[in-house]
Order: structure tokens, then C-alpha cells, then sequence
């Protein structure tokens, strides 16, 4: 166990940091969905966060390091041993096949680049792009940990043209809730500077022919992460389905609805927070 603070370790194998009964029921109880938010926030400070992780687990059919004192996604696969965005993992599902290549914009620790490759048995083309330096080498450990390549693993944001920019976060407690857009994270307090590169020129660099799936979720930059993309990809590169996060669409300068629908795309699952689109 680590104390308060956890220490990023990616060296040590995993399997290292088996969380005891006590370790899991502080998390769980701390994150009861019944009771209100700023209950579940104290209780996380008091009487969970003591034992901050690293935490090793294996859920289904992945192998994960998590620290739930840092992110909201750890906290529901450790607390709750459930998925985040279990919805939206399901809908992919029907489109995942061996062989295929998954873009992972915002990949935060791996739930999604994780959840892909394993689901292909490990024969999977994995882009995925991390701006924040503590956690792309979360995802980098939790990617290889499930035997999958970490060779387009990028430490950058997607955006119009290759700059840094302000990447936003609460400083602490949901690490995963980082924005490049101060008003794109909840209770923004710290920023440090990252590196930005257009989503086209990434994939060019990965060498593939094709995206069979494209996952983005950057907290209102979307659209300055795909328009750019969407107006210069040739066709044989369009996405054959995309899972956008839209709970930020307000934040948008550009409507990516309407480029979505000039390239041919229509909408199947959706809800509140995420939409996925596949080329007709």
C-alpha cells in the first residue's frame, strides 16, 4: 500500500499491489452513489484517500493499475468494479474485430485502448493519444501490462496545428478531467504546458492505411481536435466509426454534427454525455 500522495510506479510487474478487503470497502463505501456528491467527496478525503493506491486488478479480462485518490475512471472500476462508460463500451462492441485499428483521443489510463485490445485477442493497431505526463505513463504501464504495443502511444493533444498550449485540471483528485479549455474542467486550478499536434499528421506518422475506430473525449475540444482532421483526411482514412463525447458540445466553434453528416455519417447509440456515428 501507498500512502496519501501515491507514488507513480511503473517499473514495478504488476500483480505487486494486491488491494486487501479493507483497501476495496473504503473505496466503495466512499464513492455509494446514493449519498450526495459533496458526502461522497468528504468521505473519499477522510476515510479512502489514506490508502490512495497504486492498486493491481484484474477486471474483466484486463489487468490495470489504478489510483483512485488521483482519477474518477480508477475510482469506478476499483470502487465500484464496474466500467466507466459501460454504455458506451458495450455499443463498440458489434465493431470490434482482430486486425482493426483504434484511435484513443484523450485516452486518459487505457479503459478504452484496453478494453479494445483485449477484446481482439491483442491483434490491434492502438493510436492513442495522453497529453498529461503523470498519466500517459499510466496508460503506457496498464497498455503493456495487457501484453499490448505501446509503440503509438503519444504524449500530446490533438488540435489544428502542432503548438502547446494550457492543459487544465483540478490538480489532484480527477486527473483524468483535464481540458484544454479552462471551462472545459470542473473546478480548474492548475495547468502545465503540453505538446499539440494535428490528429492527421499522428496517424500518418502510425503508418496505417485505415481507422476502423475513432474514440475522442477532450472536454470541449473536440472540435478543434477532428475539424482540422475532417477537412483534409482523404477518404480511404475516414474514421469507420467514431464515439464522441458531447456533454462539452456547448464549447464547440465548429459544428461537428453537420461535418459529420457532409461525410456521410449517421448516428446509432447515444445518450446524454456520448453519441457514435458510423459511415453509411
Amino acid at each position: 500500500m501507498v500512502g496519501k500522495g501515491a507514488t507513480l510506479d511503473t517499473v514495478t510487474p504488476f500483480g505487486r499491489y494486491t488491494a486487501t478487503f479493507s483497501e476495496r470497502f473504503r473505496w466503495s463505501v466512499s464513492d455509494w452513489r446514493v449519498m450526495p456528491a459533496k458526502w461522497r467527496q468528504k468521505l473519499r478525503k477522510k476515510f479512502a484517500r489514506p490508502v490512495a493506491g497504486p492498486f493491481d486488478v484484474e477486471f474483466e479480462g484486463m489487468k490495470l493499475r489504478l489510483y483512485p485518490s488521483e482519477n474518477h475512471c480508477d475510482r469506478i472500476i476499483f470502487g465500484r468494479s464496474d466500467l466507466p462508460e459501460r454504455e458506451e463500451h458495450e455499443a463498440l462492441l458489434p465493431h470490434l474485430t482482430p486486425g482493426m485499428v483504434f484511435v484513443d483521443i484523450g485516452a486518459n489510463v487505457g479503459s478504452y485502448s484496453c478494453f479494445v485490445g483485449t477484446r481482439c485477442g491483442g491483434d490491434a493497431t492502438l493510436i492513442a493519444l495522453e497529453p498529461h505526463p503523470r498519466t500517459v505513463e499510466k496508460l503506457r504501464f496498464n497498455l503493456a501490462a495487457n501484453g499490448l504495443p505501446t509503440s503509438h502511444v503519444f504524449q500530446a493533444a490533438a488540435g489544428p496545428e502542432v503548438s502547446e498550449m494550457e492543459l487544465w485540471s483540478d490538480g489532484g483528485s480527477n486527473i483524468g478531467h483535464t481540458s484544454l479549455l479552462p471551462e472545459g474542467t470542473a473546478n480548474a486550478k492548475v495547468s502545465e504546458r503540453v505538446s499539440v499536434r494535428p490528429l492527421l499528421d499522428i496517424v500518418m506518422e502510425s503508418g496505417v492505411s485505415k481507422i476502423d475506430m475513432l474514440k475522442i473525449d477532450v472536454e470541449g475540444f473536440e472540435d478543434r481536435a477532428l475539424a482540422s482532421f475532417f477537412d483534409s483526411v482523404p477518404d480511404e482514412l475516414l474514421p469507420k466509426h467514431i464515439l464522441i463525447e458531447v456533454a462539452h458540445e456547448a464549447l464547440w466553434e465548429r459544428d461537428l454534427m453537420s461535418i459529420f453528416k457532409a461525410k456521410n455519417y449517421e448516428i446509432g447509440f447515444q445518450n446524454l454525455e456520448n453519441r457514435l456515428f458510423s459511415l453509411k
